[in-house]
């Protein structure tokens, strides 16, 4: 009894310390990534790939090794000791490889640092999982099956725990580093089961000393600065949304969010350039809205025209606290500032606007990186385009930035202004483009309200009285020069595209992505061929690839077992697949709302384990494990047709009723719980199934184990870089259940052997 007691809290333990892991790793891979859904994507592709790797191979050897207890004692002694480890090589990577921060890393670079840095951890905690199973199959000879089961309800509930705590508390009392040493000591105690040696005391004295003299803290800054060298630390913060970073480089501060430069102090020329065309194209702008960015010089400029009030929009309370910290404090009662996502404060204003036009803006400013994320796409996107067109007043412009040259659009970059500026001009009547590294972008439903003509916004600048160092007389005739113009004009015109950038197909940043790669010569001429990427030919070739599967099993009277592990796999491809497409519905609708999207997360884990615990409570009452398999098939086939429905109702009442949205955005929880549970009945009762007649236990867990994780992997990749921004949410979702159809016919013309 104390023996299962042992392994019940070793497979909670390892649950809780795999979460915590992967969270903290990938939070510290981002800031070298900056982010990009590329990179994520790859992030957790490669880490479920090694995890399988772990699982799928190693598991093989479980069955014929020896002094498993110790083996064990001493794998999770190594977990203990790599996690804190893997934070010190991924942040002194960089400057190894001669980075610079802030640098746009390539796609081999990142794939072989991500290859590389998370190669052991992941290995080790697929072993585990295996390793963990056989032990507890041991101690239940009569049931193999049900014990690994167990083992998978445990890792699962250990797994929520670890999410609820670092989303909720963690994230917000320790760094870094300090959680990956509490995620380690997790590990260490769990060392201590089985076994007992002098390592593991003079580690576990190392820890407790780390903590009460705040070890931890100083090392944490200490590669902090090896990270951002060779520029000099000053400070680096971990907020709920991610690293903060404010480095000196002479007598200037420059910020650094997630590992991306967000500004630099003194830069005149983005500042002016990206607040002074917009307001000086109002004749006269009172209320002016202005969505991130303001803390680096943006919002100063605002100020410098005669406006009666500024909302300034700002998620991350922490850049405006490091701002007032080392910049110069901006203390005027005209600004307001929100702490809210751009997306959630303009559906809010929305709500509580009354006619006519008493909350309206006269001019609104975006003031935020290009859509180099699916999060960041929300605010490029045709339905975002039409809140904007609600929150202005009609004689009222809205403007933003997004990356070019200066001389020459090659095709990549070209498609990529085409698609925004065609998705802007089915909300906008007039449409203008001030061409240069950045092109701006001016809307208004207003013909005649913007110029071309420079001497106006001249005129203007002086009437004003403002005083700027580039955006002056010399300057604005240049930026407006009628043939540079002209050019940018029939370049984004004359690009060929029927895409429109929306919230469920965010094609923008797709095109972003591939303009993105082409400055590694990665990627360049890929843009023809993903016009025949859309629903018809990928249906085509899921059609072809199921045929020459019912073949071969037909010819081969293949068993049914063959049929559930090409499920499992498919079952691993479509929970991740419904994992990304929740989380990025729920970001479309609701905006970046990190908590939302913690529970989101831990949510699935915990239809995981409820899924766990009701076959568990019956695995010694099933007659038919057959006919309770297919059943299982046949919701996995029903879920993603639910999707689209809650998400079609939910955006059309987000604004027309707020108090129903409310319920819906609650409601939103329980999608991944269902999707978490299904998961979790299944993969038990495919080992029960796969088990059955078999002492292979370590062998046929592992490969069940690492099927489930290749498929969450491929899973991911495929829904979240192609298939969601070419063919669209609700389009994914109809192709995952033609997927699971086909798995349920494939079940259903097996042997049951």
């Amino acid at each position: 009894m104390l023996a299962k007691i042992k392994l019940n809290l070793s497979a909670i333990i390892l649950g809780i310390a795999s979460m915590m892991a992967q969270i903290v790793i990938i939070r510290e891979l981002i800031i070298i990534f900056y982010g990009n859904e590329l990179s994520l994507s790859v992030i957790l592709g490669i880490w479920l790939f090694w995890v399988s790797i772990g699982s799928l191979i190693l598991g093989r050897f479980v069955d014929i090794l020896k002094f498993k207890e110790r083996l064990l004692s001493w794998v999770q002694l190594a977990t203990s000791i790599i996690l804190p480890l893997n934070i010190i090589f991924i942040r002194t990577i960089k400057p190894t490889l001669d980075i610079s921060p802030g640098q746009i890393i390539g796609f081999a670079p990142m794939f072989t640092i991500s290859f590389v840095s998370l190669s052991v951890i992941c290995i080790i905690f697929g072993f585990t999982f295996t390793l963990i199973s056989k032990m507890a199959s041991k101690q239940n000879d009569q049931d193999s099956s049900k014990a690994v089961g167990r083992v998978y309800l445990l890792e699962g509930l250990g797994a929520s725990i670890g999410g609820l705590l670092y989303s909720f508390f963690l994230v917000k009392s320790l760094s870094p580093f300090q959680n990956a040493l509490l995620a380690g000591s997790l590990c260490l105690c769990s060392s201590l089961f089985f076994n007992r040696n002098i390592i593991q005391l003079i580690y576990l004295i190392s820890i407790l000393v780390s903590f009460m003299v705040n070890w931890s803290l100083y090392l944490d800054r200490f590669t902090r600065k090896i990270q951002f060298s060779p520029f000099s630390l000053v400070e680096s913060i971990d907020s709920i949304y991610g690293n903060i970073t404010v480095v000196k480089t002479d007598s200037q501060f420059s910020f650094y969010e997630n590992g991306l430069l967000v500004f630099t102090e003194r830069d005149f020329l983005t500042s002016e350039e990206s607040v002074h065309y917009t307001m000086l194209e109002h004749p006269a702008p009172g209320k002016v809205l202005l969505i991130g960015g303001g803390i680096g010089g943006s919002l100063k400029e605002i100020l410098k025209h005669p406006v009666k009030s500024v909302d300034y929009v700002e998620l991350d309370p922490m850049i405006i606290e490091l701002g007032e910290r080392y910049l110069p404090s901006i203390k005027d009662k005209r600004v307001n500032i929100f702490h809210i996502d751009g997306r959630a404060y303009v559906k809010q204003a929305l709500i509580n606007k009354t006619p006519p036009y008493n909350n309206g803006y006269d001019v609104i400013i975006l003031n935020l990186p290009d859509p180099y994320t699916a999060m960041l796409n929300r605010f490029y996107s045709l339905e975002f385009y039409k809140e904007i067109k609600g929150l202005l007043l009609p004689d009222g412009i809205f403007s933003f930035s997004l990356s070019a040259s200066e001389n020459y659009i090659n095709p990549e970059n070209a498609m990529y202004l085409s698609c925004i500026y065609h998705t802007l001009k089915m909300v906008f009547q007039d449409i203008k483009t001030l061409p240069g590294e950045n092109i701006l972008f001016l809307a208004s439903d207003k013909l005649g309200l913007t110029t071309y003509n420079s001497d106006i916004l001249i005129k203007r600048l002086k009437e004003r009285q403002i005083r700027t160092k580039f955006v002056r007389e010399y300057y604005i005739p240049f930026k407006m020069n009628p043939l540079r113009i002209k050019y940018i004009q029939s370049i984004i015109k004359a690009t060929p595209t029927t895409k429109l950038n929306t919230d469920f197909r965010p094609i923008g940043y797709l095109y972003h992505i591939v303009l993105w790669l082409t400055q590694f010569n990665i990627g360049i001429n890929i843009l023809p061929y993903l016009k025949f990427i859309n629903i018809y030919s990928v249906l085509g070739l899921i059609c072809i690839v199921f045929l020459l599967i019912y073949f071969i099993q037909k010819i081969t009277h293949a068993p049914f077992r063959r049929g559930v592990a090409l499920s499992i796999f498919t079952t691993g491809m479509s929970e991740m697949a419904f994992q990304i497409i929740t989380i990025l519905a729920f970001q479309f609708l609701y905006g970046y709302l990190y908590y939302k999207i913690g529970l989101l997360l831990s949510a699935f884990m915990v239809g995981l384990v409820l899924g766990s615990l009701c076959i568990y409570k019956i695995f010694n009452r099933i007659k038919d494990e057959r006919y309770l398999y297919i059943i299982t098939q046949r919701l996995i086939c029903i879920y993603p047709l639910v999707l689209p429905i809650v998400f079609i109702l939910t955006s059309k009442v987000s604004i027309a009723m707020p108090d129903i949205a409310k319920g819906l955005e609650k409601g939103f929880v329980f999608l991944p719980i269902i999707a978490g549970f299904i998961g979790g009945f299944q993969f038990p009762l495919a080992t029960k199934i796969c088990l059955k007649n078999y002492e292979q236990t370590g062998a046929i867990t592992g490969f069940l184990y690492g099927l489930d994780l290749a498929g969450s992997c491929i899973g991911g990749l495929i829904v979240g870089l192609i298939l969601i921004p070419l063919v669209g949410i609700i389009e994914t979702t109809l192709i995952l259940s033609i997927i699971n159809i086909a798995i349920l016919g494939l079940l259903h013309i097996s042997r049951f052997r």
